[in-house]
């Protein structure tokens, strides 16, 4: 597929993709320590103790795979695919929040054993996402439908249910916050299916080049 931008655009994009790769990386080798390991046992692996911090890694796990994902696409759609010129100033904004966000799951990841914590960290993670969204969505998609306006609006619903499932006095909070985190991911790659796996504009590009080849 080729992608016809300006050369510095392009080399930006690669460069907030490859920070933000790094920073993710991190966040899942601290959430897997977390996980398997306890300071009170120093280096020592305790596979009989993770079952307490499994559902605030599981959140988190499902809560990154979209994440990084749509963050990739993102970058993809609003600076090397779409057409027009691009908006000075809102690369750099969507570094800083990207940058944000994955500093979010790197504290989710570092408290998966201290209860709810983790989870309050993935919350502002949608909060900071959802605002974003809809800054974005003005910058680059005005006056159409776009893939943040979505991202926010499923961030919202995810938000008031873990809210509720907080605020209402229970004993397997955890796991229901994992429910939610789970099922939270699944409506966003099921609303934005399209986005995420664009079969129809990669299926056109091919037949435009197979017509530019036949051509010359």
């Amino acid at each position: 597929m080729s992608i016809e931008v300006d050369k510095p655009v392009e080399r930006s994009v690669d460069s907030i993709q490859t920070i933000y790769a790094v920073v993710m990386a991190l966040a899942i080798s601290q959430a897997i320590q977390s996980l398997l390991r306890e300071p009170s046992f120093g280096a020592v692996l305790n596979l009989g103790r993770v079952s307490p911090a499994v559902p605030a890694f599981v959140a988190f796990l499902v809560t990154l795979v979209p994440f990084w994902h749509g963050m990739n696409r993102h970058l993809d759609r609003c600076y090397l695919e779409k057409g027009g010129t691009v908006v000075q100033g809102a690369l750099l904004l969507d570094f800083v929040v990207f940058f944000l966000e994955s500093s979010f799951l790197f504290a989710a990841g570092w408290s998966l054993r201290s209860g709810i914590e983790s989870f309050q960290y993935l919350g502002w993670l949608l909060c900071v996402d959802m605002l974003w969204g809809f800054i974005s969505h003005q910058i680059h998609f005005r006056g159409e439908k776009s893939h943040v306006v979505k991202w926010s609006k499923i961030n919202l619903v995810a938000l008031f249910l873990a809210i509720l499932v907080v605020a209402y006095p229970f004993q397997a909070k955890q796991t229901v916050l994992m429910v939610v985190a789970f099922v939270r991911s699944v409506a966003d790659y099921w609303f934005c299916w399209d986005f995420y796996f664009p079969r129809k504009e990669v299926e056109k590009d091919k037949a435009v080049l197979q017509s530019g080849k036949t051509a010359s």
